[in-house]
């Protein structure tokens, strides 16, 4: 037999490789799902079935019949070309590798009350407010219980080496950042604040503090044998009532000594008489001071840019309590499939009770026993006894054991009650500040709620893409970090702590660059992005917290986890481009700029969307050609790139120092003279 055979020809001409959300960044691609396809074999069949159609028209009904066959198959072809990647992904989520479900922002509401004799009003745990954005209305739900007073803040005073300063306050707080405890901050040195009202704040006060963040430093893991640290500073609040300062005991401190921001609730005596602050003029106010009592601190002193009354921490979720789960269909032989009627559900906020023997008490005489079941991640790695189960985070289904993974939930009528679950999350949540200003919850005397600072922390779910490219590596790794690239992979999942990327470094320790030091392990940590227009910076408490899951969960034994924020370059790309003149020239500019801008992007860039790549090369021929991939931009004449402010060589790459990322400044694209 000679020359092409049938499977030859398609393999040759059909398929080939594509992006794809594998860990390879391709996949295959087994059919061309394009409608012009489509339609193309349609009218190579004409000859053979309808040779007497030899002048097909535009006008031709059969003509427009084969134009809507060709669109409708294309969405048909487009599926088929999805089944390596839906294969992957049922494979993955067999082995218990899931995508990471959305995270809720968090926010700080400031109350207005009013009530009539001018006490405090309690404010339950709870309380929903909402707030209006372009995704429809979110809402925001409090954390604690909190006692709102009508009473305001009036002044703010600095003492420092025994005087008093006050600073200016207008309707939005404080009119700049200040230092609570001076320049030079030592004990007796700190800060008070006036409330004015009718009434006296009892039994609790609550203060939200909005802290400057400066750059964390390095969090590590407590190694054989940690550095000794210095002994913390001791903070004090006091009333001063009347003429004496009586102590105010912390009921909650959310700041950790004013090194984040947060709320500080304060126990305060039901007398609190006002008074005047050593040599401030004015009439009687109650006064607080908070006051650095011993000790010093051992990095750069607080710095507040805002102090509010009347505080609570929210976040963008629902609490939905006491609902029964439906049961549905699942496959044979798996165990008992229920769902939950509100989505999207927060990870780890579903408490589920099962009555244990729901049968076995025909006239109900007896108290029922009930049992509390956890979630995990997986069921393959649980035993018979083991009372656990998965949760469809998107879709709500709930998944129990089959009495070998996991135990079996035991046949009955709404026998399974969901306790609790909170529903909510994404980026929605991160509204801009003033924007919660509608209250859900109906409360007497509570006149108001507002957010006076933006949300954050709002995060949507993983992409599948994300997902699968993580999974192949989560299977490698088992839970344990033996390679580098395990430790990166591991911090993703450290609970409680908000991380996109990281990535671990053997031997790096920001203490000592340059020098490789033997049993530590540098992990960088990436958070997601925000609106701020600058490189994300994690907190504090997430570097502790991945330092402290990866040596108490993933590391061997003796080897010290360091947890630092990734370094960034600042880049900035200057070119000149050559525009169609049938296009629009701004939309064409912008939509150039975002594709340089995307492509640099340390959370979504690189070649594959994964991430700009940990000290990856720049290169001029790679910047040029994602240009000239925008449409409307018909040459690219030339390329500089501005290295956090200086200015690089035309037409040049860029080698990034090792273990640094880029931060895309705008890119500044000059038009050239149009083509004719």
């Amino acid at each position: 037999m000679s020359g092409e055979v049938w499977w030859e020809r398609d393999a040759r001409t059909e398929g080939g490789l594509v992006p794809g959300p594998g860990p390879t960044g391709v996949q295959p691609e087994l059919v061309d799902a394009t409608p012009e396809t489509a339609r193309a074999r349609v009218r190579g069949r004409i000859t053979a079935y309808t040779p007497d159609w030899t002048d097909p028209d535009r006008q031709d009904a059969g003509v427009a019949l084969v134009r809507v066959f060709g669109a409708q198959l294309a969405s048909v072809l487009t599926r088929v070309n999805r089944l390596p990647e839906k294969i992957l992904a049922e494979h993955l989520a067999t082995a218990g590798v899931r995508r990471r479900p959305a995270g809720a922002a968090a926010a700080l509401l400031e109350f207005t009350v009013n009530p009539p004799d001018g006490a405090s009003v309690l404010v339950p745990a709870g309380f929903q407010a909402a707030a209006s954005g372009p995704a429809g209305q979110v809402i925001f739900e409090t954390d604690d219980d909190l006692y709102a007073t009508p009473a305001r803040l009036t002044a703010l005073a600095v003492q420092e080496a025994g005087k008093l300063e006050l600073l200016p306050l207008g309707p939005a707080g404080p009119g700049h950042p200040f230092a609570p405890f001076g320049r030079d901050p030592e004990p007796g040195n700190g800060l008070w604040i006036a409330l004015a009202g009718t009434a006296a704040p009892y039994p609790r006060l609550s203060l939200g503090f909005v802290v400057v963040a400066d750059p964390p430093a390095p969090a590590a893991s407590d190694g054989p044998a940690p550095r000794p640290e210095p002994p913390e500073p001791l903070l004090r609040w006091d009333v001063l009532d009347g003429t004496g300062f009586t102590p105010a005991e912390v009921a909650r401190d959310g700041t950790d000594g004013l090194r984040a921001s947060g709320t500080v609730e304060l126990r305060v005596p039901r007398s609190w008489r006002p008074g005047n602050a050593p040599g401030l003029p004015g009439p009687p106010l109650r006064w607080l001071r908070l006051r650095l009592a011993h000790g010093s601190f051992a990095g750069p002193a607080p710095v507040l840019s805002g102090v509010r009354l009347n505080t609570a921490s929210a976040t963008a979720t629902r609490t939905i309590r006491d609902e029964p789960l439906q049961p549905v269909q699942g496959p044979p032989g798996a165990g008992r499939r229920m769902t939950l009627s509100q989505v999207p559900i927060l990870e780890g906020s579903v408490v589920i009770e099962v009555d244990d023997d729901p049968g076995g008490d025909v006239f109900g005489t007896t108290a029922a026993v009930t049992s509390r079941w956890r979630e995990t991640p997986g069921l393959a790695g649980h035993g018979p006894a083991d009372r656990v189960f998965t949760v469809d985070h998107e879709t709500g289904e709930i998944a129990f054991g089959d009495g070998v993974h996991g135990a079996a939930v035991p046949p009955g009528f709404r026998n399974v009650r969901a306790v609790r679950y909170r529903v909510g999350g994404g980026s929605a949540g991160s509204v801009r500040a003033g924007a919660v200003g509608t209250v859900v919850t109906a409360l007497p005397f509570v006149t108001g709620v507002t957010n006076p600072f933006p949300a954050s922390g709002g995060t949507d779910p993983e992409p599948d893409a994300d997902a699968m490219r993580r999974g192949v590596g989560e299977l490698r790794a088992r839970g344990r970090a033996v390679a580098p690239a395990d430790y990166g992979l591991l911090a993703t999942r450290t609970p409680g702590a908000s991380v996109a990327r990281a990535q671990g470094v053997p031997g790096l320790h920001p203490d000592h660059p340059g020098v490789p030091i033997p049993g530590v392990v540098g992990v960088l940590v990436v958070p997601p992005g925000d609106d701020s227009g600058e490189p994300p910076t994690p907190s504090a408490a997430t570097l502790r917290a991945v330092a402290d899951h990866l040596a108490r969960a993933a590391a061997p034994t003796g080897v010290t986890v360091v947890a630092a924020p990734a370094r960034y370059r600042r880049i900035g790309v200057e070119a000149r481009v050559t525009l169609d003149p049938d296009q629009d020239r701004a939309v064409t500019l912008a939509r150039a700029g975002d594709a340089i801008t995307a492509y640099l992007d340390p959370l979504r860039g690189g070649e594959n969307g994964a991430g700009w790549p940990f000290g990856g090369t720049l290169r001029h021929a790679l910047l040029v050609r994602r240009l000239l991939a925008v449409e409307g931009v018909l040459a690219v004449s030339g390329l500089t790139l501005v290295v956090d402010g200086q200015r690089k060589r035309p037409c040049t790459d860029h080698a990034l120092a090792p273990h640094t990322l880029v931060w895309p400044e705008r890119p500044l694209l000059i038009p050239g003279r149009d083509r004719p």
